[in-house]
């Protein structure tokens, strides 16, 4: 499953990150969105532009192209 599709306040393990641009992977990776990264989506902007997650105490907004890269599965 894809994290731009995830329920909201549910908690998910990553599976994989299908990004091919190494600077965006090692943002993500900077940030702690790495594989085996517990994650909860908590909301999106109002036209979809953007997803928030939590990634430990950290609350992050990524683009909504940037989630559908990530690959996740329920906890």
């Amino acid at each position: 499953m894809k994290l731009d599709t995830c329920e909201y306040n549910c908690s998910y393990k990553v599976t994989a990150i299908n990004v091919e641009d190494i600077v965006a992977k090692e943002r993500l990776a900077s940030l702690g969105i790495v594989i085996g990264a517990l994650i909860t989506s908590l909301q999106t902007s109002a036209k979809k532009a953007t997803i928030s997650v939590q990634v430990h105490q950290t609350i992050i907004a990524l683009r909504s192209e940037e989630a559908r890269q990530i690959e996740v599965e329920p906890m």
